[in-house]
Parts: C-alpha cells; structure tokens; sequence
C-alpha cells in the first residue's frame, strides 16, 4: 500500500521531534496539496493526516502531512474526529527539506462547505493584569507556583541563550541564526566550540538530540513548548521541575541547606546536580555534574562535563519569571558569562502529559 510506503519513509525521515523546525522542513518554499485523507495518527509530538495526490497528469502518490502537536491542537479545539477518512481537504504548507513527500501544514480546508478547519494554534499567553503580586507561602516567602487553589505553570518567551549586553542577534524560534558571521557575538567561545557551534548552525541543528527525545537538560529545559512548573515540597527540603515536554522530565533541586558536591563525586546525569539557596525573593540554583549527551540551550550551544550553572529566579510579580544564568565552563569558553529572559505565567491550566515519541506506534482513525 502507498501510505505504508510513506509510514516506512517516515521512519528514516530526520523528524524534528521537538526539535529544530529548520532542520525537517523547507521554509523558503511553499506547496498547495489537494486530496482525500486515507489515514489520521493522532500521536505525541506530531499528528500526521495522510493525502492522496495527484500532481499534473501523473500518478496518485501518498502525502504524510505534519499539523501540530495533539496537546496543542485539542487545546485550541480540535479532536481526533475533527477530519475523516476520506474526507477531502486542500492543505497550504512548507515542503520538507531533500524532496520527501511529506509536509507541514499551515491550513487545512475541507472541501465539503469550504470550511478552514485548521490554522497553527496560538500559543497560550498570560493574564494581562501584570501588577498583580506574586504569590507567597505563610511565612511570606515567593512561591513559585500558583497559589492556593489555582492552577498555572510557565512559558518561556525566548528562542536562545545569548551573552546579554550586547545588540540583538537575529535569529529564528530554534535559535538559528539569520547570519553565520553573528557566531563569535553569541558566547566567548573557544576556538573549537565555536567551529562546532557554526557547523551545527550550517547543518541547520540536523544533529539536535532533543529531535531523538534526548532529556533538555541545562537552560534549555526552559525553553521547550509546553511550558513547565514548580512543585516547592518545602518539608522535604526539595523543589520538583517538570517539564510539559521531553517525555515526562523532572528536575530535583535541593533546599534543604546541603553544601554542593565536589565535580568528580557527581553522578553525569541531564539535569546536574542541584543545590538551591533563597536570596531575598530570588531562588539561586548552583548546579554541576552533567553529561555531554544534550545541547544544553537552543541554536547547538556546546558543552563539556565541566560545564557549571547557577541561575537565578526572580518573580517579581504573579504573571513574571526573571530567569537569569552564569554559564562556567573554562574547557568551552574563554571566560564565565550570563544570559536570560522572562517567562510568562499561563493561568488556569495544568501541564498535560507529554510522551516524546517518533510516532512509535500509531493510532489509526477510521
């Protein structure tokens, strides 16, 4: 069968999986596909609808067609059954990159009544009541989280880590650079950091383990869709991260006034070593011990075992997370150097569960 062609294809197809845009799909390019669904995978981290084709005067091929994440299309109304086998539909999209039959889809039309059933969603935003203070424990500290009796979590609003101070550095939402040449005004690298800095950009983050459901580990954890959240388990000394995408991720880290560890007693993991201290409202996090097994920030930024992190979290109000890093690792870079952004606070909703999965095993809709 045609589609079990293309499901075969997909299998060596270089899925972003929720990683790099740039390195699936063509966005220079555009396509207008017109034909029946013959097949619906309504599977995390991409949905796929599967198109009959038939292009000019040639034979009918079989199209896979990308349309977003299921956790974001049902938040912005779709379901499984919002397309049928054998419905025919007109799908505007950007072509994959290496002339692969297969598409990402920026509209979706069904024929029968002209009816646009599909746009991109629209990423959740927070409340616009900025002033809105913080909210905090009983004993007046910030917390993290929402307050009693409400819901929420965290979206960042940045696509990369760059050494603030400096000017802006034009660069698209996987943190690729508009212009090779603005490399060296990232980070102070060293020489052979920065030549492999520039071949990931050159290569358009191809390599990017996040694409093979590798952990986001470092600042980067804090920069994948879906968003993250706090658990402040205070009694246990503890906060929990986790993270709305990455396959069910979490992230410990230590309060409970424990010293950080010596770098060679530290089991490589992810995530480090974690060990937090509160500085006024501001949480500072000293973190050590991670494996070179990730890219620890969008755009391919490099890393060695030696990499030291400490971040500070600032809330200054209910709906703002001030995330700030001093990024030491004397074996990549020449020196240590800071970077950060805001995060935004998305109310009234719960992180969903997330599998990072290349659609595996599919889900057939009939």
């Amino acid at each position: 069968m045609k589609s079990l062609a293309v499901i075969s294809m997909l299998a060596a197809f270089p899925m972003a999986a929720q990683g790099p845009f740039a390195a699936t799909y063509d966005s220079a390019r555009h396509i207008t596909l017109k034909g029946a669904v013959t097949r619906i995978d309504w599977v995390n981290p991409h949905a796929f609808l599967f198109l009959d084709v038939r292009e000019g005067n040639g034979p009918m091929t079989n199209w896979a067609v990308e349309f977003g994440n299921p956790l974001e299309l049902e938040r912005n109304g779709w379901s499984r059954t919002s397309l049928h086998i054998g419905d025919v539909v007109t799908v505007e999209g950007i072509p994959a990159v290496g002339g692969h039959k297969v598409a990402f889809a920026k509209s979706v039309v069904l024929t029968a009544g002209n009816r646009k059933i599909f746009t991109p969603p629209a990423k959740p935003r927070a409340v616009t009541n900025a002033r809105e203070p913080a909210p905090r424990w009983p004993d007046g500290q910030i917390r993290l989280g929402p307050a009693p009796g409400k819901k929420g979590y965290w979206a960042s609003t940045t696509s990369a880590l760059v050494e603030a101070g400096g000017a802006p550095i034009p660069m698209d939402a996987d943190g690729l650079l508009a212009h090779i040449s603005d490399a060296a005004r990232v980070a102070p690298f060293q020489p052979w950091a920065k030549a492999l800095y520039e071949y990931r950009q050159r290569t358009r983050l191809k390599d990017d383990p996040l694409a093979r459901c590798i952990p986001p580990g470092g600042p980067r954890q804090f920069q994948i869709a879906n968003g993250f959240q706090f658990v402040e388990q205070r009694d246990l000394g503890r906060i929990l991260v986790l993270l709305g995408g990455g396959d069910r991720n979490w992230r410990v880290i230590y309060t409970d006034g424990r010293k950080q560890g010596e770098p060679d007693e530290v089991v490589r993991s992810y995530y480090g070593n974690s060990v937090g201290r509160w500085d006024g409202d501001t949480l500072v996090v000293d973190s050590i011990g991670f494996n070179e097994h990730f890219w620890f920030a969008k755009g391919g930024l490099p890393h060695t075992e030696g990499l030291h992190l400490v971040e500070r979290f600032t809330r200054s109000d209910l709906n703002t997370l001030k995330y700030e890093v001093t990024v030491d690792d004397p074996r990549t870079y020449t020196r240590p150097w800071k970077g950060g952004w805001t995060m935004e606070w998305v109310p009234d909703r719960e992180l969903q569960e997330y599998f990072c999965e290349e659609n595996a095993e599919s889900t057939f809709i009939r």
